[in-house]
């Protein structure tokens, strides 16, 4: 047998590539992969995904299916993803964190990542057939409240870690975001150039706003408190997986970090509900959240700070909105993906009047 390779390209994902990693892991014993073939799958900026379908000798002796991701082939992509720890940091998740978690998350068959700490391979349990709810549409309160259980599960869980607060490769999202906002006035005077044709000049200037309060938000936001997502959203969720033994199922941890976790609550209903329905719902379903971290044993956090959070850290969503659109490979969806993201994410910081929050908490 060849030397194993534990990270290759796609191309490279063989029949004996995939032997190898199945016994490895346990979930192949005195059969071989007899024949792979692939086909692209999700919707990510960052990541290339792809479902694999194998076949064995014997037959039926492993998983049918499994999905498989990578560094983006799109240059500017897979360069932010390089530069901003984003792949490191979803290995290191599979790796070192996940199994530790009490929450409702792919299962890694394979997790590795290249010396150049970009190239990668991640293979995980395939949870076909699933039901997503295309982020364009809007999730409802119910879906909603889903998924914030979940968050609720992996904040609690970290809640004040001291060992966790300390690991290097968990400061990225902070890192990133403390550079995007000592940086943002000059993305708002490119961003014209870039997208003029995408974002009224209303709404730039709402996220205008962040310039004078910089050196607050980066105050509130850097907060070590919990593990947060920071990209949760409906496009990194299922619902309904494996056929509906799983309600919900929590993807895309590429952004992990250590911060506040209110700012995953915010982003939520700022990108992945409707203006109309995160009007209707958001205070119940921040009462919801608190419920359930204090359920899970959090303390010292009242439900009245956890709706002062939630209306601060609006302000995040609509900070990635902007930048995220000028860093990213551009795409027809990509792009009313992003339009409708500020659209929402400004209506969210206004109604919630979340630098009025920020000036007397920042």
């Amino acid at each position: 047998m060849m030397p194993f390779e534990p990270v290759v390209a796609v191309e490279q994902i063989t029949p004996e590539w995939l032997t190898q990693v199945l016994t490895h892991a346990g979930r192949l014993r005195g059969a071989r992969v007899a024949s792979v073939q692939r086909e692209t799958c999700g919707t990510g900026q960052l990541g290339d995904s792809y479902r694999f379908t194998l076949t064995y000798d014997p037959p039926s002796s492993g998983p049918a299916t499994l999905v498989g991701k990578f560094a983006s082939k799109d240059p500017t992509s897979r360069e932010f993803g390089s530069r901003s720890g984003y792949y490191r940091s979803e290995i290191g998740f599979y790796t070192d964190l996940a199994p530790q978690l009490a929450m409702s998350i792919p299962t890694a068959v394979h997790a590795a990542l290249a010396d150049n700490v970009t190239d990668f391979v991640l293979l995980m349990e395939d949870l076909a057939p699933a039901r997503q709810v295309d982020q364009l549409l809007g999730c409802d309160a119910d879906e909603s409240a889903r998924v914030l259980t979940q968050a609720a599960a992996l904040h609690a869980a970290s809640w004040h870690d001291r060992k966790l607060a300390a690991l290097d490769w968990l400061q990225g999202p902070v890192g990133i975001f403390g550079q995007v906002t000592d940086n943002f006035a000059g993305v708002l005077k490119t961003f014209p150039d870039l997208c003029a044709d995408l974002v009224p000049d209303a709404d730039l200037a709402v996220a205008a706003g962040l310039i004078d309060h910089a050196a607050a938000w980066k105050g509130v936001f850097s907060e070590p408190r919990c593990l947060w997502h920071s990209d949760l959203r409906a496009d990194n969720v299922l619902f309904d997986a494996v056929g509906g033994t799983r309600p919900v199922v929590v993807l895309d941890w590429q952004g992990l970090g250590f911060g506040c976790g209110s700012i995953d609550i915010a982003y939520w209903m700022g990108t992945s509900m409707t203006v109309e329905q995160r009007r209707v719902h958001e205070r119940a379903l921040v009462q919801h959240y608190h419920r359930e971290l204090v359920g899970l044993g959090v303390s010292g956090y009242s439900a009245e700070r956890c709706w002062d959070d939630y209306r601060l850290h609006a302000i995040h969503g609509l900070q990635v909105g902007v930048f995220g659109l000028g860093a990213v490979k551009r795409t027809p969806r990509g792009d009313r993906m992003w339009k409708l993201w500020i659209e929402r994410t400004a209506a969210q910081v206004r109604d919630l009047d979340s630098f009025e929050v920020l000036g007397r908490i920042g």
